[in-house]
Formats: C-alpha cells, structure tokens, sequence
C-alpha cells in the first residue's frame, strides 16, 4: 500500500469572529523510476554482489532450467537517497513510451551494499515470466529484446534513477534461452557511455540518429526493432545514424546499442526510441508522431488554490445566542495519471486546528462542513468515479459532534481511473454568543492519501 501525504505552509487572515487560514498543497513527485544511470548491471554467480565475485562468475546467458543470477550488483553507487535496489524488464506495449510499458520484477527489493557501498541483490526469479512469455510469443522467431533495469528507491519505495542494460529472450517456458549483453569487466575503470535516440524524416524513409556521450567514445552503434537488425553506423563526433527505409505505418520502437572500439577506456550503453508512423496519401511523405514525454508510472497529485485567507462571514443571532460564518472551502483539484498497475482508491481528508486571537481560543470543533457532490472528469475510457464525504455539524449544533477538529473526509473514489476531480464544500461555522469579540485564525491541514 502506498501512501502519499502532502501538506504545506499556511496563509494568515482574520476578520470580525472569525478567519480561516488553509494549507497550500503541491503536487506529489512523480512515480516514475527516475533517469538512467551510468554503470553496468551484473549477472553474477555467487552470493555477495561484486565483493564474492571475479570476472569469471560474470554470467550473460542461461536457460530456462536456471535462476539468472545468485547475486545481481551495479557497478556503480545509487544516488543520495537511495535505500534500496530493484531488479526489473520491462515488457514493451505497443504505441506507448517505454515508461509507461508493464514493469515485471526478477527479484526481490533489496538493501545489500558491498565494501564500496554498490548495491546488489540476492538469487533471482527464472526469467519465464508470464508477461514476458506472452511478449515473446509474438515476435518473429519467438525472440525479443527488452529492456532490464535496476531502479534504485528510496526508503518510500520511489525510483530515483535506474541502471539499464537489455535482455534477450528466445522460446517459451518449456524451453527458454535467454542472454543479457556482456557488462564491462570488473575492476576495469571505464568511462561509462550514455545513448540518446531520436527519429528524422527524409521522404518516405526514417532517420533513426543516435547520441553518443562522451563524444571522445569511438565505437560503433547497432539499430534494431525487437530482434530485427536495422544496420550499424560508426561513431563519428558522437553521432551515428541509420536510414530504415519506408517503415510501415504504426508504433514502431527502436533500440541503439552502442559498442566501444576500446573496451578496456569506455563501456557500452544502450536506449529505445518509441514512434508511431504513418505514409501522407497525397505526398507520399512519412509523417512522423513522436509521442510526449514519458510520464513514467503516472503520479498521484492534488492542488489547493489558497493565494490568501479564506474570510469566514459571520452573523450574530439577535438573542446573542450565537454568532454563525460561512464560506465556500477553496476547490481541491485531484489528478491521477498512474498506469493500471499503480491506480488505487484515494482520499482527501481535513482537519482544523483551534482558531486564536488576542482575546482567546475558539475550539474547532465549532466549524463543521458540507461537501458538494465532486465533479469527475475522466479521462478517455476510464471509469472514474468519485463520493464526497459525510457532513460535519458544528458541536453547537450536535453535542456529540468533534466538528473539524477531527480528521474528515472530504471525497474520494468511488472507483478508481485516470483523470481529474475536483472537491468542493460549504464552511459552516456556530460558536457561542457568549465568545469574546476578536479575530481568530485556524489552520486547515488538506491531506491526499492514495491507497
């Protein structure tokens, strides 16, 4: 169960009897696996990571009938921050960004460091995966080539950046064979490479151009779609392109794998380009629709538009036996882009602290609420749906009542979705006649909590 709570720094008003101050919201970080890593990802023989292990225990195939690893280790330190290590491939979805692509773990969330504080993991999953069974049955030959990461978190279980390599697959689960590119030698000290690929059209055709970095890295870039070699293109000022003439129209994904002509100086790195393409019935040109930036897993965000104070407006009864204020809660916008592997309920709660002023303390549990039915907008196919929370009284009003002193539910799904929901509610607030005159200040804390 993931949880995420969000609160911010208030505002200050006050006004005859009675002010309201609420918390401004920010959005919550993104649940993507954070950017790609210089380093290598090693398959490895023996317990221990990269301090039980030589070049020798170096393991980059197997079969069916094997665990992949007995220990898998990165040859470099996760970022600050980061609490553990989670091997995983990704099975590609076609038309989507490679982010947002269905991610399979082939073992456990570990927090194992070495001598270097390198993380690693211990004994792995055997690679015939459902998913990954189903991806391969598809493809030509029964092979596929798809990415294999290591996502290092945080102690919130959020990726904060990723090693990654690729995984190549070919068979069935009765009969799997499977090989991971050779990582850098240990103990080697190379410079490690990155790769950026990125697709042009010429005509009909489609330039696929790769970025080598650092540029300084001789070698040379091999294309190719799933199992499908597309060519190869030395490496020149850190460039190198191919030319894949007159693709068919569709998603298309693409990957450039860059190999170092000194293997001893540089290492070898690896990207996917996701594109959909089409042919110009008129011109006969390719159009090219490069989809928008990965958004990773999607996140979970709300916002709370409080620029200043919100101004109870009160009335005294003419028996002076009360004084009632109200006013509109500022609207609540949830959006929620996660994949279907992460979308859950969610909830946005309220809670008030005690209004104070100069001449004392009004309790809160003076000021109850009313929620308005929320208004959901989802987004295309999603079944979206959200409820508001119950009204709360005012304890003048109902004895029992703890009014908003007490945590309360504002609105939540009704049934989970992508898209955007926005909360609203009426304030209510009944106090004493008896109640010094004054200004009084409260601080509402807005919490979201995804489940």
């Amino acid at each position: 169960m993931r949880h995420t709570q969000l609160l911010a720094t208030s505002a200050v008003g006050a006004l005859l009897l009675g002010a309201l101050t609420v918390v401004t919201a920010v959005p919550a970080s993104a649940l993507d696996e954070g950017p790609d890593l210089p380093g290598s990802i090693y398959f490895l023989a023996n317990a221990g990571g990269l301090d039980a292990n030589t070049q020798a225990d170096v393991i980059t195939s197997g079969t069916t009938l094997d665990r992949p690893f007995q220990s898998l280790a990165v040859s470099a330190t996760c970022p600050a921050g980061s609490a553990s290590l989670q091997p995983m491939i990704r099975i590609p979805q076609a038309g989507q960004p490679e982010d947002e692509w269905l991610e399979v773990p082939i073992a456990a969330n570990m927090n194992h460091v070495d001598s270097q504080g390198r993380y690693y993991t211990e004994r792995g999953d055997r690679l015939t995966k459902p998913d990954a069974m189903s991806y391969i049955a598809t493809q030509a030959g029964k092979t596929g080539t798809i990415p294999l990461i290591a996502v290092c978190r945080d102690d919130m279980g959020l990726g904060v950046g990723k090693f990654r390599t690729t995984l190549t697959l070919t068979g069935d689960s009765t009969n799997l064979t499977w090989s991971v590119p050779a990582p850098e030698p240990l103990g080697s000290g190379v410079t490690q490479t990155t790769t950026a690929l990125t697709g042009a059209v010429q005509g009909a055709d489609l330039v696929l151009q790769a970025s080598v970095a650092p540029a300084a890295a001789a070698g040379t870039v091999a294309f190719s779609e799933g199992g499908t070699s597309l060519g190869s293109a030395p490496v020149s000022g850190g460039a190198a392109q191919v030319t894949v003439p007159a693709p068919a129209s569709g998603s298309h994904t693409y990957t450039a794998t860059f190999t170092p002509t000194d293997a001893a100086s540089y290492g070898t790195s690896t990207t996917t380009y996701a594109v959909t393409v089409a042919l110009d019935a008129a011109t006969g040109q390719l159009v090219l629709n490069v989809p928008a930036a990965p958004v990773g897993d999607g996140a979970l965000t709300f916002t709370v538009p409080f620029a200043q104070a919100v101004a109870l407006a009160g009335t005294r009864a003419t028996d002076n036996s009360r004084v009632v204020a109200t006013a509109a809660f500022p609207t609540v916008t949830v959006t929620d882009t996660r994949r279907d592997g992460l979308l859950s309920g969610w909830e946005v709660n309220a809670q008030a602290s005690d209004f104070s002023g100069a001449a004392g303390t009004v309790g809160a549990k003076y000021l109850g609420w009313t929620p308005a039915l929320p208004q959901s907008l989802p987004d295309a196919g999603s079944p979206l749906q959200a409820q508001a929370g119950s009204s709360v009284a005012s304890s003048l009003d109902e004895s029992q009542s703890a009014g908003l002193s007490a945590s309360a539910l504002l609105g939540r799904t009704a049934t989970p979705g992508r898209g955007t929901t926005t909360l609203d509610a009426a304030l209510l607030l009944a106090i004493p006649g008896a109640t010094a005159e004054g200004s009084y200040t409260s601080t509402v804390t807005v919490t979201l909590v995804a489940e």
